[in-house]
Parts: C-alpha cells; sequence; structure tokens
C-alpha cells in the first residue's frame, strides 16, 4: 500500500525522485493553423525544446523545487546531444547515472497550431537509445536508498521495465520494516505511466507499481468513453490498494483509490497555446503534490506487522483519499496552466499567482 508518513516531515530528508524513461530532442515548429497537405505555409516560430516523457516531467518537478534525476540514454554525437545534456544541467536536473551512448538522440518534429493549441508529434527514433534492464541493474545493484520515489516511463519493451520494478520491489521487501532509529522506512514509492496504445502487456508493470497512470489513448483503446469508467474498469489490474489515474483533456481527470472513484475538472476558461507535454506536466503535477504531503510507500509485510487492516484504518484511509483528491486537482490546475504558456518557462510564476 501506499499511505502518508504521519507526523513525520518528509521533505525535510530531500530524496530525490527519479524519472526513467526516454530522452530526445523536439524540434518545434508553431504555426498559424496545422498545414493542409502539399502546401506552403510561413511558420510563426521555432526552437528546440528536449523532450521525452520523462524528461519533460523532470522538467516540471526541477520547476516545482522537487528534488529529482532522470535516467535514460544520452547520445554522445552531434550538437544535438550536447545541446540535450547543457539544458538538463540549465534546469538543475540530475543526469550522473544516463548512459552516454555513442548514438544519435531521438528527435521529433512537433507543429503546433495556433489556432487550436493542438500539437502533432513526427518521432524518428534514429538509433533508437533506450534503456535495458541490465543497464539499470548495473547502474544500482539493487541500492535505492537515495530515493523516495522512482518513476517509470513504459517504453516499447514492457519486459524491461517489469523487471526493473522488480528490483526496486526487492528493495522495498527488505526495508519494509523501520530501519533507523527514528523507525523510519526506507521504501520507495513506486509509479508507472502506460501511453502508448500499442504497448503489449501493460498488466505486467500494472499490478506491480503503487500509482499508475494510464492515457485517454490507451483507455479508449480498451473500450472505454470516459476517465471514470477507465479507472473503474481497469482497476482490476492494479494490485491493493494501488491508486489508477486517468487524465481526459479538457474533461477532467479521475483516480481509483481501494473501491473510491475521485474526479476533478480540468481548468477552465483558458487560452490554449500548447499542448505539447501537458500530459507529463500532469504526472508531474500528481508526484509533487503526493511527494510533499509526504506519500511514502509501505507494503502489506509492513501493515501486517503494525497489526493495520482496512477496518481498523479507516481514518488513514480518509487522509489518503483526501490527499489522492488534492493532488488530482493540483495536477489538473498545473497542465492546464501549462497549456497556456509555450514550453515550460514562466509556469512556476503562473502557478505562484494562482495559489
Amino acid at each position: 500500500m501506499a499511505s502518508r508518513r504521519r507526523g513525520d516531515s518528509f521533505e525535510s530528508h530531500k530524496k530525490k525522485v527519479l524519472c526513467v524513461g526516454n530522452i530526445c530532442l523536439d524540434f518545434v515548429n508553431v504555426a498559424r493553423e496545422y498545414p493542409e497537405e502539399d502546401s506552403d505555409q510561413r511558420g510563426l516560430d521555432y526552437y528546440w525544446q528536449r523532450g521525452g516523457n520523462a524528461s519533460n516531467s523532470c522538467t516540471v518537478l526541477s520547476l516545482l523545487s522537487v528534488p529529482c534525476e532522470c535516467l535514460g540514454v544520452m547520445g554522445s554525437h552531434g550538437t544535438e546531444a550536447s545541446w540535450i545534456q547543457e539544458d538538463f544541467a540549465k534546469c538543475g536536473i540530475e543526469t550522473s547515472h544516463c548512459l552516454m551512448k555513442p548514438v544519435q538522440p531521438s528527435v521529433s518534429t512537433v507543429v503546433i497550431s495556433q489556432a487550436t493549441g493542438s500539437r502533432t508529434i513526427f518521432h524518428y527514433p534514429r538509433d533508437r537509445p533506450e534503456l535495458t534492464y541490465n543497464e539499470f541493474h548495473q547502474i544500482f545493484h539493487g541500492d535505492f536508498t537515495h530515493y523516495s520515489w522512482i518513476h517509470f516511463e513504459a517504453g516499447r519493451s514492457v519486459d524491461y521495465v517489469s523487471h526493473m520494478i522488480d528490483d526496486v520491489v526487492a528493495f522495498n521487501n527488505k526495508h519494509s520494516l523501520p530501519q533507523a532509529s527514528d523507525g523510519q522506512r526506507l521504501s520507495v514509492v513506486l509509479s508507472v505511466e502506460i501511453e502508448k496504445p500499442e504497448l503489449k502487456n501493460p498488466e505486467l508493470v500494472m499490478d506491480k507499481a503503487d500509482i499508475v497512470f494510464i492515457s485517454k489513448d490507451v483507455a479508449k483503446c480498451k473500450g472505454f468513453s470516459e476517465a471514470v469508467k477507465a479507472v473503474e474498469g481497469l482497476y482490476r489490474f492494479c494490485k491493493n490498494d494501488a491508486v489508477l489515474i486517468c487524465a481526459w483533456g479538457d474533461s477532467g481527470a479521475a483516480a481509483r483509490y481501494r473501491d473510491i472513484t475521485l474526479t476533478a475538472p480540468a481548468l477552465a476558461d483558458i487560452k490554449v497555446v500548447d499542448t505539447l507535454g501537458a500530459g507529463d506536466t500532469f504526472v508531474a503535477g500528481f508526484v509533487s503534490s503526493l511527494w510533499k504531503h509526504g506519500w511514502t510507500a509501505t507494503d502489506r509485510a509492513s501493515r501486517d506487522a503494525d497489526n493495520i487492516t482496512r477496518d481498523a484504518d479507516s481514518s488513514g484511509s480518509d487522509v489518503d483519499t483526501s490527499i489522492i483528491t488534492n493532488a488530482l486537482q493540483y495536477a489538473c490546475h498545473l497542465a492546464g496552466l501549462k497549456c497556456t504558456i509555450y514550453g515550460y518557462q514562466g509556469l512556476k510564476q503562473l502557478v505562484s499567482s494562482s495559489v
């Protein structure tokens, strides 16, 4: 189960959030409207932006003052690779464990329509750099002491991610009981994002994570027409006491926790200019909210050791439900604010002024 460490100042420990996933470079083109085929159109703006789901979520976490690290494969060839490394450093995001391979980074050409704020992405994986399980294991050797939260982007290979999660689960099982003199648990919160409908066997990772994010596209592919139905219908694939979240654009988002469904509205009355990275902003907003509330991973074994049962923990459940609801509302609010600006710079100021 994932639960709040009551009575403890979690933020004071400043353990990092690790985001594992792809890193790429986005070539962003802003146009008045999406061009017709075989037409000419003068662009309004053009810029480079570091991309990849895990990479983007780290950008937002850093803006929200959450210590974070991004782990993935970074190509070492070319100007683009150097630019990505420099941008990570400029944003204060740690990348010390990233694998530097003699390949070119993946790139995406993005067209943003000024008329609608929509983004159309043409992704070119080039040398297809992706972190393997063996590489992940060689980096950490099963020791995740320095992290409070590890978020996985389920990429092309669910098997790789599943084995990576197994390493963290083994660490949590080993450290499920209080290890420090102050009784502090060392368990790490596990979250996973399932974004691509073509991903095979997502249940391999869904039933291992404390927090599961599924995209609107995945939910629709599974036959669901709204977020509430999606989280209620897919929760059976999650482990007991997990939180399943589905964001549905301007229809808001829903979460399922135990036998309770929670909802939050999208930010209303906004001028949408750029939706690129809105989903990654939503994920970062949800994670940061729980992180700042001291949400920690507590597995079934530790609950049994503490003689805690679901019936006896009803007050704790109420607190957890409130925290999840707040996180869902904050994530929707943050994603909405992001859609009103190009990129991410200025997001922190918008958040501060909207509180």
